[in-house]
């Protein structure tokens, strides 16, 4: 559950900072909720002080608002939703005509992921571990990617030898990587430069 303060202070500023200073938190780690503003009072004979609610942000709601920010200036129609597989948190975009966002073998969408990722790590103060997907690209291409691999492993044990792959982005080798940790019998090893960085997998 969110952790969140109301406050009461002279000015709205002084209230966010006592909330603040509360909280632990930093500004663009919390959502503001501006309760009462200052003033006089009628005829001037009572001054109302600033009164604020403040809540910290958790990780899922700073990636689903820094994913929503970014498609608004943008100019992207798009709707953004929320779920967790293991310890990585997917957000996925929704929309009409979006297959420009995901670009030639997805570069375009690792690019928005890094991008999201750098944002929203800077706000929790860590490192952010979520996937970007539009689509379900990453979805299709997980199960792809996945079943590509467990084949290429029936060959590698079947004939005793090592098998390079195609050229991958960094999760979908990381894919490859965790399907080879379930087998007895093979390894797998990352070479090559990106964008051509591919994996190899060896009989062990």
């Amino acid at each position: 559950m969110s952790k969140a303060t109301e406050t009461e202070a002279e000015t709205t500023e002084e209230a966010i900072g006592a909330a603040l200073e509360e909280l632990g938190a930093e500004r663009d780690q919390v959502e503001v909720e501006i309760l009462e503003e200052p003033n006089k009072g009628l005829l001037g004979l009572r001054k109302a002080r600033a009164r604020v609610r403040v809540t910290v942000l958790d990780g899922e709601d700073v990636a689903k608002t820094a994913v929503e920010g970014l498609l608004a200036k943008m100019g992207v129609d798009g709707t953004v939703t929320t779920h967790r597989d293991g310890d990585e948190l997917w957000l996925t975009i929704g929309g009409d005509s979006l297959a420009w966002l995901i670009g030639h073998h997805g570069y375009t969408l690792d690019a928005l992921q890094v991008l999201v990722q750098a944002m929203v790590s800077r706000q929790i103060k860590s490192p952010a571990r979520l996937v970007l997907d539009i689509e379900d690209y990453r979805a299709r291409r997980k199960r792809e990617i996945k079943s590509l691999a467990e084949r290429t492993i029936g060959t590698v044990l079947a004939r005793n030898e090592a098998i390079s792959m195609r050229p991958m982005n960094a999760y979908e080798r990381k894919i490859v990587h965790l399907v080879v940790g379930e087998y007895e019998g093979v390894a797998s090893i990352s070479t090559g430069v990106d964008p051509n960085r591919f994996v190899i997998i060896t009989p062990a």
